[in-house]
């Protein structure tokens, strides 16, 4: 049974004001009064109840942290740099995933905002989807920042710059002399994995070539399809060089399929992916994204809105990308290969 202010005070024959006024660290009590206090709140095993508290502070010293998807490891960094900065103003916070699905989406932030969170820093869905929540979510008053632009809406925004990214590493295929590229496309609600895309294509056209459209596989997420496109490839009699995956997860996946239908990386077929998430298990060229600093910026424009620090001026970052190179892209013998 939870001790309550009530019970301290039959125990100390104090005042209930006194004993709240004690444990909420205000002045106006004798050394000897507060001694009193906290020494039987020690001996009942008194715990303060932070809701309550938060709703007559207005504030329950917690933040929610929606992502996309708890397993991949790019939203481990994410929530490290958050967690840190949270800690660092003595917060909690709540963490979700909306498993790219547009309902739970919905359902996290509002199950935030029942919670009377004191801010919010969200991973949305960008493509494909509507966004009355996050509208609906403005008039709540509640801070917030979001990883990733919504348009005609205004606040503190984050983004990386998955289009540069996707000119980089299709740069590097090219300048390895492939031009038979595939491309693994990621979930149709990611805004990265269409700039990515987009990015790929118009690099391609720039040097004169067409994207061959049987390499390229839409709407993967996760080692599964990774797996289940590599087997694909493998089974190709006219496969392509080099294939670029949405990210590393889904390069893992592949790699693994192709491995064991016989064939070598990148002996048969080079493999890039995105992220950077520090794989041991094999040498991936990929493009890394600064997320743990990412996840840090977030949480400290959040705490700026939440204490008050800034008030003026909501903000927009753009985070560069940049081209790990690693061993899993063949040099090809020639810059251009044969048609056919």
């Amino acid at each position: 049974m939870n001790v309550t202010i009530a019970d301290i005070a039959k125990a100390t024959g104090l005042a209930k004001s006194t004993i709240s006024g004690v444990l909420n660290q205000k002045s106006g009590f004798s050394e000897k009064t507060r001694q009193k206090v906290l020494k039987a709140a020690e001996q009942l095993g008194y715990v303060p109840n932070e809701i309550a508290r938060g709703l007559s502070s207005r504030s329950t010293g917690s933040i929610g942290l929606i992502i996309k998807d708890i397993t991949n490891p790019f939203y481990n960094h994410i929530t490290k740099g958050v967690q840190e900065i949270a800690g660092e103003h003595g917060y909690t916070v709540f963490l979700c995933s909306s498993g790219e699905d547009h309902q739970a989406e919905i359902d996290h932030i509002q199950a935030m905002v029942r919670k009377r969170v004191d801010g919010l820093i969200i991973a949305p869905l960008l493509e494909e989807v509507t966004f009355d929540h996050f509208f609906e979510l403005k008039k709540t008053n509640v801070p917030f920042v979001l990883l990733g632009k919504i348009p005609g809406l205004s606040c503190d925004t984050y983004e990386f710059d998955d289009y540069d990214g996707g000119r980089q590493v299709t740069e590097h295929l090219l300048s390895m002399g492939h031009t038979r590229i595939g491309f693994v496309r990621g979930p149709k609600t990611s805004k990265a994995a269409k700039m990515r895309y987009a990015a790929f294509v118009d690099t391609m056209k720039g040097q004169g070539i067409e994207v061959d459209e049987r390499f390229v596989f839409h709407d993967a997420n996760g080692i599964t399809d990774g797996m289940d496109i590599g087997h694909r490839i493998a089974e190709m009699t006219d496969r392509p060089s080099a294939i670029i995956c949405f990210d590393d997860v889904i390069a893992i996946g592949a790699v693994k399929a192709l491995l064991e239908a016989g064939l070598q990386v990148p002996e048969d077929v080079s493999v890039v992916g995105f992220d950077d998430i520090e794989l041991t298990t094999f040498p991936l060229t990929t493009v890394s994204i600064p997320t743990y600093e990412a996840g840090k910026a977030l949480a400290w424009t959040l705490f700026d809105r939440i204490f008050g620090r800034r008030v003026s001026g909501f903000q927009h970052i753009m985070f560069e990308q940049k081209l790990i190179v690693r061993s899993s892209v063949r040099r090809l013998h020639h810059l251009k290969e044969t048609e056919g």
